[in-house]
């Protein structure tokens, strides 16, 4: 090596100093024996074919002796035979995405397998609901059931004053919207009724067009049904024995637990019996400091009483719970306030469910819906809702520079080198733009070859001009027998192009406009109209 920069040491985990001590001079060094001899020939190889700039991946080996991955982009001057000057990205974040992509289907399939929470598919394209065996026996149903919902309403398996409101909802699907939930009445197999709220999330191609969505439902029965009865809502919880925590029964009024209803307290409960010991009692052991404020307010005596009289009798809240080696698991709490049948007594039935599983894949769900699965950057109403919510809270005190970029002649790459190469520049140009980022700052693939970039805080326009003109350079690369691929830019700037989203993407789309009927590879600034 002649030279090489503190960043290049930096990768491979050494300062210059340490490096020249460990006697790290030459390229060896760094790459496993395994595979110098297969890059030097590379290398080689392509001088030979008189290629002046190409690049390599390749594995490297850090100093604490795990082995990475790097690109290498390599420019060569036939002038000075003798040298090669070159420039590394880390990849490690790409490779380990072409790996997630190649197991995630496999992923789903067992995660799916193992979750027990009530969950469906539905295919947009051929408007097939794929549902679980125990549901589709539950409703009569096939697993697979083709022109959905039409032909389920057809069933009957639709109360009557649902039948649109069910509809609806998957015609949401249809239309594209990302999310939406109904309560419809349904009709089991045994001919009994229940109430159930559906929830959706819609997932997109690369054209941002829907391709499925994934479903949750969740039997709402008891929480619809105005069952005011003392004795049923007591065997409703009775019924769930073997799925609960715990089930209880307190006098609000006079503040004293049941002992002769629900379960058996534990040892440790029953010394308690007042209902506002046994709460101060779960809060200090047993639930996470960060919800123990909100669990008690939610189970404060005096705010369920004004809740009661004011006629809200039900509610449920979802926190953090410890288990006896300090783990946390999730649970929800499930209240009932009911009027004594033998007195003018208010009376709290209450019922602890486990929850950790449905929970968990529903926070894990709720990470895929707000993010592109093909790049991980934020989707695009994510990163609207955010970029959104970003200027409604900041206000004008802020600058910020919003950036809307494309892909040039993608579609010619796409069509000529066909569609996985198309699909790894997406990818790539999506990694150097999250390399490129703050971790303040956003970015969002708006569908196809099209991203955003919400640059925050920015001092002035001209000191993020440089950051920008060093996005556009970093965006241009060379491939292969495949040509260069670059991006365009339209940049504004907020508050003085736009207040609001919309205002600033459709000024950004007006500068990208005119850069890529001038010239393309570059970027623009808006320029208002005088």
């Amino acid at each position: 090596m002649l030279y090489a920069n503190q960043f290049y040491y930096k990768i491979y985990g050494y300062t210059p100093q340490s490096a020249k001590e460990k006697g790290f001079l030459n390229a060896k060094f760094i790459l496993p024996e395994s595979d110098y001899l297969y890059i030097k020939r590379e290398v080689f190889q392509h001088i030979r074919n008189g290629h002046r700039e190409f690049q390599l991946e390749y594995r490297a080996e850090h100093s604490s002796g795990k082995l990475m991955w790097l690109l290498v982009r390599c420019f060569y001057d036939p002038e000075q035979p003798d040298r090669m000057t070159c420039a590394l990205v880390d990849i490690a974040d790409r490779k380990e995405m072409e790996e997630k992509l190649r197991i995630s289907s496999e992923e789903s399939r067992i995660a799916y397998q193992l979750t027990d929470k009530l969950m469906y598919i539905y295919d947009a394209e051929k408007k097939q609901l794929h549902q679980p065996k125990a549901a589709a026996d539950e409703f009569g149903l096939p697993p697979v059931v083709d022109d959905a919902p039409y032909s389920i309403v057809k069933s009957g398996a639709i109360d009557g004053p649902c039948k649109k409101e069910y509809i609806e909802f998957y015609e949401a699907i249809l239309r594209g919207e990302p999310n939406g939930h109904a309560a419809v009445k349904k009709r089991r197999k045994n001919g009994s009724f229940g109430w159930y709220e559906a929830k959706f999330s819609s997932i997109y191609d690369e054209n941002g067009n829907v391709k499925k969505a994934v479903i949750s439902c969740e039997d709402i029965t008891e929480q619809r049904e105005k069952e005011l009865s003392y004795q049923k809502w007591s065997q409703y919880f009775k019924s769930q024995e073997g799925k609960t925590i715990g089930f209880y029964e307190y006098n609000l009024t006079k503040d004293l637990f049941d002992e002769e209803a629900g379960d058996l307290p534990p040892d440790y409960l029953r010394p308690l019996k007042k209902y506002t010991q046994t709460v101060q009692y779960i809060a200090d052991h047993f639930v996470y400091e960060g919800d123990a404020e909100r669990f008690s307010d939610f189970f404060d005596r005096d705010s369920l009483l004004v809740r009661y009289y004011k006629g809200q009798t039900r509610g449920s809240m979802n926190y953090l719970r410890k288990r006896p080696d300090g783990s946390l698991f999730w649970v929800r709490a499930i209240i009932l306030l009911l009027a004594d049948p033998y007195s003018d007594n208010v009376r709290l039935f209450m019922m602890t469910l486990d929850i950790d599983k449905e929970k968990r894949e529903e926070l894990k769900l709720r990470s895929q819906t707000e993010h592109d699965g093909m790049t991980g950057l934020l989707n695009r109403e994510t990163f609207v809702a955010k970029v959104t919510r970003i200027l409604g809270e900041e206000g004008s005190a802020n600058k910020h520079a919003l950036i809307m970029l494309d892909i040039d002649r993608f579609k010619t790459h796409n069509d000529v080198h066909g569609h996985p190469f198309g699909d790894q520049v997406i990818r790539e140009t999506a990694h150097f733009i999250k390399g490129f980022l703050r971790e303040s700052d956003l970015c969002g693939r708006m569908g196809g070859d099209e991203f955003m970039v919400l640059l925050r805080n920015i001092g002035s326009e001209d000191d993020v001009i440089p950051r920008i003109n060093m996005l556009c350079h970093l965006l241009r690369r060379k491939y292969t027998d495949k040509g260069e691929v670059s991006c365009s830019m339209g940049v504004v700037f907020y508050p003085r192009d736009g207040k609001t989203f919309r205002e600033l993407y459709q000024n950004a789309d007006t500068a990208l406009y005119e850069v890529k009927n001038t010239e393309r590879g570059n970027y623009g600034i808006y320029k208002p109209e005088r």
